[in-house]
């Protein structure tokens, strides 16, 4: 491929069929990662631990480095949306999601799938569908966020950006570190499930209630924790009723 030319436009680039809008934006992203690779025939790979070339990996230079650093920085949300109890096709959504990469109406106006006037919120709020608006700003999917606070009993003041957004519902102030691990996956069910019924309101024309998203947050959240081989100390009619105390805050 490197002989060919895998820079954008080159030859390797060459496919069966035409790509999708949101595979060219893929694409692109692999280009842009192999632009800095340099392929020498006389030299074995190997693996490099960019953080020590010298001394290679080590569990001691890795801590060092982790608390060394500011954690909104090392653990933003771009790399805070995988979780092992959590599909992997949800952390993909979400890591798409902050990429700005999901087909929402304005990225496909972008993309020039859609006309300049078919941009607007599936919400009907009149507003262009952007990933912020969508999931926050939205009068009819941004509500159900505060009906997830009213369930996990505290208050939240959304911030504009949807990264923000994840990295503050997360780290709510005065939870404990463990509480953490949960609110992640609550987080991650919200989105999956918002996006997923604005989609059945586009192509299948269903009625949208964030009090039924809630519900689906609700059961979502509690099957993926139940995955874990560790049996949970909790059923679901509990989560369901009080979830901070089946996190232990209460």
């Amino acid at each position: 491929m490197a002989r060919l030319g895998w820079e954008e436009g080159g030859h390797a680039w060459g496919w069966k069929r035409r790509l999708l809008a949101w595979e060219e934006d893929i694409m692109r992203e692999c280009a842009t990662l192999l632009n800095n690779v340099i392929l020498q025939d006389n030299i074995q790979d190997y693996w490099c631990w960019l953080i020590d070339h010298i001394h290679g990996y080590s569990v001691h230079g890795t801590y060092c480095f982790l608390t060394s650093q500011d954690e909104h920085q090392v653990g933003g949300a771009n790399n805070d949306v995988w979780h092992k109890l959590v599909p992997a096709k949800v952390s993909l959504f979400a890591w798409h999601l902050f990429q700005d990469g999901i087909p929402t109406r304005s990225n496909l106006v972008r993309r020039k799938v859609l006309q300049h006037n078919d941009n607007l919120c599936v919400g009907g709020c009149d507003i262009s569908e952007t990933v912020d608006h969508l999931f926050i700003g939205c009068a009819l999917f941004g509500s159900v966020w505060y009906l997830v606070c009213h369930w996990l009993e505290f208050s939240f003041v959304f911030p504009g950006s949807i990264k923000d957004h994840h990295f503050q519902f997360i780290h709510l102030a005065s939870s404990p570190r463990a509480s953490h691990f949960y609110f992640k996956v609550i987080w991650l069910a919200c989105a999956w499930v918002i996006w997923k019924d604005r989609n059945n309101c586009v192509f299948k024309n269903a009625a949208i209630d964030p009090h039924n998203i809630v519900e689906k947050v609700k059961l979502n959240s509690f099957l993926w924790l139940s995955s874990n081989c560790v049996p949970l100390a909790f059923d679901f009619h509990d989560w369901w009723i009080n979830p901070l105390l089946c996190m232990g805050v209460m």
